[in-house]
């Protein structure tokens, strides 16, 4: 577990990675720039988890669905601007962030407060640099609708994340974690644990941007490789089902 800067976006193909496995009501994701998640309720997930190691994905997550309810497009684009590799004084005195202080779970509040690592939210590029996660207008009122809640956030590291799951899944997207994971017997460990909370039929997701090893083989109890997708410009998705 660590606090590091967080993404203000995601660097994959959110639009297209939420939508790329059909009937899809409840997922685990990865939170990341908190984009996982606001992407799986417009493609249709009822409920959803999400899970970190850096808890400044799980504030940068609840910062950006607290907006979407009480800002604006452009007010929320302008915030995520302001946001990206500011130091823990202008984060606290940004005009959006005051406005929406009430709306922030305590958790995220004392973040905010007691941040002293300086840049909360300021790994990979700005916004502009993924234009296609950012929610176009229709898909910002839609969600202005549609958020009636904050997303549960587990703050855990992947090889742990299985002993603290309570529930069953549709899918769980680990992103590209594995990439950072170079022992082949620990990623399979993690499929093993994982594949306990997937309904049979379900899936795994993977979105490698450097893979290490050759899936289309990989079997256990009660997993096996389905397919890879791939995208049309820079992401793909492994997918893993549970087959009973």
């Amino acid at each position: 577990l660590h606090t590091a800067p967080a993404y203000t976006i995601s660097n994959e193909n959110q639009r297209w990675a939420t939508q790329a496995v059909s009937n899809v009501k409840s997922v685990l994701t990865v939170a990341g720039s908190g984009d996982q998640a606001l992407f799986y309720k417009l493609a249709g997930a009822e409920n959803i988890d999400t899970f970190d190691v850096n808890i400044n994905a799980g504030i940068i997550q609840d910062i950006k669905c607290a907006a979407i309810k009480d800002l604006s497009r452009d007010e929320y684009i302008d915030l995520l601007t302001r946001l990206y590799r500011a130091d823990s004084n202008r984060i606290i005195t940004t005009p959006q962030i005051c406005r929406l202080w009430d709306l922030f779970s305590p958790d995220t509040q004392q973040a905010l407060l007691n941040n002293r690592s300086g840049m909360m939210f300021g790994a990979g590029h700005d916004i502009f640099a993924y234009p296609e996660n950012i929610p176009t207008d229709d898909e910002y009122k839609k969600l202005g609708r549609l958020l009636d809640k904050k997303f549960n956030f587990i703050w855990s590291d992947l090889e742990r994340l299985g002993i603290k799951l309570q529930r069953k899944y549709d899918l769980i997207n680990i992103s590209n974690i594995f990439d950072y994971i170079p022992d082949g017997k620990i990623q399979t460990k993690i499929l093993n644990d994982l594949s306990e909370h997937i309904s049979v039929g379900g899936h795994i997701a993977y979105l490698p941007q450097k893979t290490r090893f050759d899936y289309t083989k990989f079997q256990s109890e009660k997993l096996s490789y389905a397919k890879t997708i791939p995208d049309n410009r820079y992401t793909k998705m492994i997918l893993f089902q549970r087959m009973h």
